[in-house]
């Protein structure tokens, strides 16, 4: 088992907001804390160089330190990196902000490198992370059903650049659903890429191709 697998129970609270999704990337639920948490899951599952992740895996420091948001493995980087979200709180001048702080965090923490996580870059991501929000159910509902037939003609016809209407109407002898679900199976799994849901909300107008 690798590190940081087993994330640290979500503080018990109220007042705590409880978001309940399921990744497909490890394929188990997650409980995340706040909305700054969820829209950087989407960050997550949307990077196909990120193979694996662990919300919540250890503390910065002893007990009642802030807790670190994320642990994520990269293809490149087998031994992985921390991911801390800065607090919003103390950005927009919360009074209780001191309760809150962002740590001063090293650039090594358990060996692992540490990154942070702007509110800056989540405002920067905004268009993709709303076009994740939309592909990720694909990925939940059809995890069980893919079909590698379907999968693999996609990949050929998308030697060219086309459109999703494009790859609709070449395969509409098949289920919508399952032709958008095995596109963005391809896309979460690096085999295709879309570099137009960085910049535009996903339509059928969105282009794909091979890499």
């Amino acid at each position: 088992m690798p590190a940081f697998s087993r994330p640290l129970p979500l503080a018990r609270g109220g007042w705590r907001r409880r978001i309940e999704v399921f990744s497909p990337k490890i394929g188990r639920r997650l409980s995340l804390g706040n909305y700054d948490a969820f829209r950087t899951w989407l960050v997550i599952e949307a990077n196909p160089a990120i193979d694996s992740f662990t919300e919540r895996p250890a503390l910065v420091g002893g007990p009642g330190s802030a807790v670190i948001d994320f642990w994520v493995r990269l293809r490149n980087v087998p031994s992985g990196e921390f991911w801390f979200i800065e607090d919003r709180r103390r950005l927009d001048g919360d009074d209780d902000a001191s309760l809150h702080d962002t740590p001063a965090l090293p650039a090594i923490l358990y060996k692992q490198t540490v990154r942070m996580v702007r509110q800056e870059d989540l405002t920067t991501w905004s268009i993709p992370i709303a076009n994740w929000s939309r592909i990720v159910p694909y990925l939940v509902s059809h995890r069980r059903f893919r079909d590698p037939l379907l999968e693999q003609s996609i990949v050929v016809f998308l030697g060219q650049q086309k459109t999703l209407d494009d790859v609709l109407e070449r395969f509409a002898a098949n289920d919508a659903t399952s032709v958008e679900a095995s596109l963005f199976a391809l896309l979460a799994g690096g085999r295709i890429e879309c570099p137009d849901l960085v910049v535009a909300p996903l339509s059928g107008a969105t282009r794909f191709k091979r890499p």
